[in-house]
């Protein structure tokens, strides 16, 4: 299983990310001039791919960390 603490908090930060997107959506409807579109376009946009890419790159380290900890277990329990 990977690593519990890891895992945790990259759903934590895909959860925060969702919520930001769903309240920036809601501003949608009283702002839609083009200083928003720029500061989505400019800022909120660059943040998703990011944040895919930290979640990703997180869990694969987890699975590492947890590949590591069974590897070094392993060679205690020969010695």
């Amino acid at each position: 299983m990977p690593n519990a603490r890891a895992v945790a908090g990259s759903q934590r930060l895909a959860q925060c990310f969702r919520q930001l997107r769903d309240d920036w959506l809601a501003t949608e409807a009283t702002w839609g001039d083009e200083v928003r579109r720029r500061f989505e376009d400019q800022h909120l946009r660059p943040i998703e791919s990011a944040v895919d890419a930290a979640v990703n790159g997180i869990q694969a380290m987890a699975e590492v960390l947890d590949q590591v900890r069974r590897d070094c277990s392993d060679r205690s329990e020969m010695t």
